[in-house]
């Protein structure tokens, strides 16, 4: 198999090479040539990645909690920030880092996810969390006509088809057009991944159905883009699984859009590099064809990420150049229209806590190569 070659995106990151050959086939399990090999080198840091982290905040001060919080943008830059308590299981949110409020008889034990769905009109901000007994829970909120929370809060509601997972680990969630979602999680009783459709326009959910060769022991990230009115300049048009295999090495898996159908697992994988996290990893995707997996390394708890293509190709580790820690909890990647930021529950820049920063924009990279499958 020939190696996937990224480069024009490798000339213009400095210091990156071309992938070259994994230094272990026996792990690369799919014929097509993006599953064939890692990149050769890592980085210290995106070029221009400064070290100022900042706290996340709401209109009380600096977020505080026990996890990693979640937050999502709509089309309109409006951005919701939920959290688990600092000192307590519930889960708050905040608007535009206004105000916090608590969302009705929701407790967790683990990080919400959330995103928001385009619907034509407002569109819908999805909080998703694992209840304390296992089962997933959705917290759905429309902003009012003048974009902000509603008055009451909504209640939970629990998905369907018996979705549930360990109590201690999240699920993950991918918006998709038409108010749709997909979400993903790890078996309650084994190290499957699953995953499940919701179609935003008949509003019904479809089977879950178990990933073909996806085995882990913690929590999966799922990510989509997918362009519905041609303004993308290089749309991936589908839908990207990230997880740390049971040998603690990352893995990502994809579904072009509408096929439900998934390419066998391949290792993401920096020669040279520890490359293992005993955590699962956070997955974001930009609009030109450009994404990031990023986890917490295994050795000391600092932050790295792989560059990956809409081809399924990946063009380098860089290594967060702050020393940040995470300890324990898995970073969360962003990705707004073009830019990269990296929010942590942790130490970076002299600050602690949940804090965010920029690291990267994928605007001047080149228009990477077309999807292969």
């Amino acid at each position: 198999m020939a190696a996937v070659t990224l480069t024009a995106a490798t000339t213009a990151l400095s210091g990156m090479t071309g992938p070259a050959l994994a230094d272990d086939p026996s792990t690369e399990v799919i014929s097509t040539p993006a599953e064939d090999g890692g990149a050769s080198t890592s980085s210290w840091g995106f070029p221009g990645e400064g070290a100022d982290w900042q706290p996340v905040t709401y209109a009380g001060g600096r977020i505080t909690s026990r996890s990693t919080p979640g937050e999502a943008r709509d089309n309109r830059g409006n951005i919701l920030h939920a959290w688990r308590g600092a000192d307590n299981d519930s889960i708050w949110i905040s608007l535009n880092n206004g105000p916090a409020y608590s969302l009705p008889n929701a407790q967790t034990w683990t990080p919400p996810r959330v995103i928001w769905t385009d619907d034509g009109i407002r569109g819908n901000f999805r909080i998703f969390h694992t209840g304390t007994e296992g089962h997933v829970y959705q917290h759905r909120i429309q902003l009012s006509a003048s974009y902000q929370l509603p008055s009451t809060l909504p209640d939970w509601t629990r998905i369907p088809n018996d979705t549930r997972t360990t109590n201690t680990e999240p699920v993950a969630a991918a918006a998709l057009p038409d108010n749709s979602f997909m979400l993903a999680w790890n078996s309650q009783s084994n190290d499957d991944i699953w995953t499940m459709y919701y179609n935003g326009k008949t509003a019904t959910y479809g089977a879950p159905s178990v990933v073909p060769g996806a085995q882990s022991k913690d929590a999966p990230g799922l990510a989509a883009q997918v362009d519905t009115d041609n303004n993308d300049p290089a749309p991936w048009n589908q839908v990207v699984l990230a997880f740390t295999g049971t040998d603690n090495y990352v893995y990502m898996s994809r579904q072009r859009y509408g096929t439900g159908n998934w390419t066998n697992p391949f290792r993401v994988y920096a020669t040279g590099t520890p490359g293992y996290t005993r955590n699962g990893p956070s997955v974001a995707l930009s609009r030109n064809g450009y994404g990031v997996i990023t986890l917490t390394e295994d050795r000391d708890n600092t932050i790295g990420s792989y560059i990956i293509s809409r081809d399924g190709g990946w063009s380098g580790y860089y290594e967060e150049n702050s020393f940040a820690l995470s300890p324990g909890r898995t970073p969360l990647a962003v990705i707004a229209g073009t830019d990269l930021y990296y929010v942590i529950n942790g130490s970076g820049g002299g600050e602690s806590g949940v804090l965010w920063k920029k690291v990267y924009d994928f605007a001047a990279m080149p228009t990477p190569s077309p999807p292969q499958w």
